[in-house]
This record gives C-alpha cells, structure tokens and sequence, in this order.
C-alpha cells in the first residue's frame, strides 16, 4: 500500500483528506524554506517567475470583525496544484525503488533546476503566498478544507504568520494533524487494506464456516445417536474433524476481516476506495444488482498482492487460521470420543 492508497482511503472513507494534504505541504514547505538555491526554491513552491504577491495581505480579525484573507486565487490554485503533485499517483513509489516525492524524501532536491536565478528574488513574497494561501485554504473557519484544530491553536498561528513566513509557526498544527492521521486515520486505514474481500464476501466466507461447524457437530449427533446409542465406535467421530477444521478456519481468517479462500491464492478484491476511483473515471458501472452480486464473488475482478509484505502478512493469518482450526476441531473431537454414548470394547 502506497501514500496514495492512504490519501484516497482518507478521501472516501474517513473523509478528512485534508490533513494528510495539509501535512505534506507543510513538509515540503519546511524543507523548501529558505533554500540554498532560488530556483530550487521556486520549483519546490511551484510558483512561476511572472508570479506577483504585492497585494496579499493577511487580516487578523478584531472581536467584531470576521477572519479573512485577500490572497489571489493563482496563489492558491498552485498551493493545490503543488499538494496533488505531491499526493498524486505518479508520485508513489514502484517496486525496489525509492521515492522521490518534490521536497519530500529528498532535501537536496530543492537545489534542482538548471536555470540560473535572476539577480533580485521575490523568494519572501513567494513564501508569504503559500502561507497566505494554506490560511485561506486550510486554516480560517469556514474555509474550503477547514481543518479541525483546537480554536486557541488556530487564533495563534493565525497571529503570528501575521508577521513571518517561517514553517515554526504552522509546526503545531502540523503535530496535531500527524497525530490525528497517526493515532487514528493510520491504524482505520491498515486495518481495512490488510482485509483482501469486501464486507459481502466475508460475510459468506464466515457464514460457510458456521454452516460447516454445524454441520460436524450434526455429524456427531446422528454417529452418536443413528440407528441407536452405542452404535458406533467412539473413532467415528473423526468423521467429523475435518468440517470443524475448515469451518474455524473461515470463522477465524473472517473475523480478522479477510477471506480464507482468497489467501490462499494470495488475491485480493478491490479495495473500497479503488472502488471508487474506478466508478468517478467510469471504468466500473453496472447496475445495482449486479454491483451487489460482483461484491459477492470472491473471484471476480481479482486483484494479485504483489507487496511482499503484505503478502506475509496474509500467509501469517492462513496459518493462523489453520493451527487455530485445527486446534479447535482436536478438543471438539477429543470431548465428543470420552461421552458415554459410543460403542466400547
């Protein structure tokens, strides 16, 4: 799983897509700030040399007078421009190589460009800018991707980006989004991409294995208790091992959210928030009783686990499943052979 699938899961799962995109901006912005280079400076904001800022000016607010910000909407327009380049899925990595997000993972990239730098600079109107534009942006209540801070947080950054530029003073909003998106958007969004079938399948796989644990302890019944008691040799009930074993075995791999049938092959179906890609670019559009049943079929639309990891991850809870199975199938037998209703020698 990829920065990417972590965005798009905060887009259309949690739906707080802004604190991840607040976030790499500010990251990028720190490591940009005051840069050795101007144009490397330039190319990490995205901004371009015709590019005017004399007339951005911030207003703190007084008790009676409402929050604003007069900054151009180009301004802001290449603040966003800047955050889908750094959160698009161009910028994820690729197997065995390393990511080289724009000033992100890499501080020396910022000195990148071969353009020479004019003479006189406008590199503090460009930071005012970006400031201004993530405050009208991300912090002024009621902006478009408002972010959700303590209100005493907000009114002093807001105070005192008033007078400077420098990333210290947006570096507590931006530990109080890390620790949201790690505390609690992180740990949804692992949980949910470990599980390889949609809530459906797994609810089938797991309803199959109820249906087979009922079936060996039926199995047990009539050996027991079919034409007459002590029909039977207590090694029949063996008979029945085999569904306990399969049965816990889905219940199991189901309660972890995942599909038995499916890690076995190591497959996986498409994960919600692919899911939703794929209907907003029209690649997957069918009707509702079709779009149900499709989320039914474990083999259908079939995606392969090409990360390694995750791919361990998935053989750890087959074994998992299958020890836990095996175990629970074991005790049923063993209590079931020592009951007074078979056949002894």
């Amino acid at each position: 799983m990829s920065l990417f699938d972590f965005y798009m899961y905060l887009k259309h799962i949690e739906f707080s897509e802004e604190n991840l995109e607040f976030y790499m901006w500010y990251k990028n912005y720190q490591r940009c700030y005051k840069g050795p280079s101007a144009q490397g400076m330039r190319d990490c904001l995205g901004i371009s040399d015709n590019a005017s800022s004399n007339a951005s000016t911030l207003h703190m607010p007084t008790p009676t007078e409402p929050k604003h910000v007069d900054v151009s909407a180009g301004a802001v327009e290449r603040v966003l421009s800047q955050i889908r380049q750094l959160l698009g899925a161009s910028a994820t990595c690729t197997s065995g190589t390393k990511c080289k997000l724009t000033c992100v993972d890499d501080g020396e990239s910022c000195e990148a460009g071969d353009d020479k730098p004019p003479e006189h600079s406008n590199s503090d109107d460009a930071y005012r800018d970006q400031v201004l534009a993530i405050a009208r942006t991300f912090l002024l209540p009621g902006s478009p991707k408002e972010l959700n801070i303590p209100c005493h947080m907000r009114s002093q950054v807001l105070a005192d980006i008033q007078t400077s530029s420098h990333p210290s003073h947006l570096e507590s909003v931006a530990d109080h989004v890390y620790q949201l998106l790690q505390h609690c958007s992180h740990r949804n969004f692992v949980r949910l991409g470990i599980a390889n079938g949609t809530f459906e399948t797994v609810c089938v796989a797991t309803g199959l294995g109820i249906v087979l644990i009922v079936a060996g302890l039926l199995t047990v019944l009539l050996l027991a208790f079919t034409p007459f008691r002590r029909a039977h040799s207590p090694w029949t009930v063996f008979a029945a091992w085999p569904m306990l074993w399969l049965g816990m075995s889905l219940v199991l791999s189901g309660l972890r959210g995942s599909c038995f049938f499916l890690l076995l092959f190591s497959r996986r179906q498409p994960l919600p928030w692919e899911r939703f890609a794929d209907e907003e670019s029209g690649r997957l559009r069918r009707t509702a009783p079709l779009g149900f049943l499709s989320r039914l079929m474990i083999f259908d639309n079939k995606v392969r686990v090409k990360d390694l990891h995750l791919r361990r991850l998935q053989h750890k809870i087959v074994i998992q499943s299958l020890v836990g199975g095996a175990t629970f199938a074991s005790l049923g037998v063993l209590l079931f052979i020592f009951l007074p209703v078979w056949r002894r020698p």
